[in-house]
């Protein structure tokens, strides 16, 4: 049980700081997190519709300096990884 609770409060950090840290770059997003059933593991997607005006390594660099600057080293690797999206890539749907 307290594990599951452990990693609620990480989900919702992992959140909170994206969430916040975007905002104040100007860039609201919606944030999600999801825990990797049977390890210590999160994978992070980021939609934001003003990623579409950055290449996809202006994306990545600004999600994990944000997560640098909130997280220690052995939590960030908590994250196994952060997909960041604008809106339209968010609403294709597979062929």
């Amino acid at each position: 049980m307290a594990q599951i609770k452990s990693s609620s409060a990480f989900s919702n950090r992992v959140r909170s700081s994206l969430t916040t840290g975007l905002k104040t770059a100007g860039i609201p997003a919606r944030v999600e997190v999801r825990k990797i059933p049977g390890t210590k593991l999160h994978r992070v997607a980021v939609v934001a519709p003003k990623f579409k005006a950055l290449q996809p390594s202006e994306r990545q660099d600004l999600v994990w300096r944000i997560i640098g600057q909130t997280f220690k080293p052995e939590e960030e690797l908590k994250i196994s990884m952060i997909m960041t999206i604008d809106q339209e890539e968010a609403s294709l749907s597979p062929a």
